[in-house]
């Protein structure tokens, strides 16, 4: 099933299932060999492929016009770079913060990674959050997932305090915590 072929340029192993679509290219060597021209704003060398659909710009001059990427970026740096941080944000924009960041850490590590990283902090305003925006089937995923990896307690704002809580859920023999991690997985 995970059969592997060598890559045709540097060796390295390469699906079989992908090499025929990839000229027998692994993924770094077929981005070498593919086509690049400049970025129509920033000159950077770009895919081909990829500045057809983005208007001939790179990814990230293409984000720079996305007015939700736009409003993402400006308050994530007011989160980091300003004094006031998270707490100096009106109340929409912590929602929508908290809201972001929650969807980027479970679309990116499931909610296992959301709740170990610091949008766990944020658990009650993300609940709060899709029961606001009308979402019962995530704040569904979001209540499993906390009974599997908080079964009996609230989720810590704190975050070492909440990894803390979340490695000693781990038994020695770790088979119900593979178990759990599996289920988090699946939802």
């Amino acid at each position: 099933m995970n059969e592997k072929v060598p890559c045709a340029e540097c060796g390295q192993p390469v699906s079989v299932v992908l090499a025929p679509q990839r000229n027998g290219w692994c993924f770094s060597c077929r981005l070498k060999h593919e086509e690049k021209v400049s970025c129509v704003e920033c000159g950077k060398p770009v895919s081909a492929k990829l500045a057809r659909r983005r208007d001939g710009l790179c990814l990230l001059c293409h984000a720079k016009r996305n007015p939700f990427f736009v409003l993402s970026n400006s308050i994530t740096e007011r989160v980091w770079g300003s004094p006031g941080g998270f707490n100096a944000l009106s109340d929409p924009e912590k929602l929508y913060y908290a809201l972001d960041l929650f969807q980027g850490e479970v679309n990116n590590g499931g909610f296992h990674q959301s709740f170990f990283n610091s949008s766990g902090s944020y658990y009650d305003l993300i609940e709060n959050g899709l029961v606001t925006f009308d979402e019962p089937q995530a704040l569904e995923l979001l209540h499993q997932a906390k009974r599997i990896v908080f079964p009996e307690t609230p989720i810590p704002a704190d975050m070492e305090i909440r990894r803390e809580q979340m490695r000693g859920g781990a038994p020695a023999n770790s088979t119900s915590w593979t178990a759990d991690s599996t289920q988090l997985l699946t939802l």
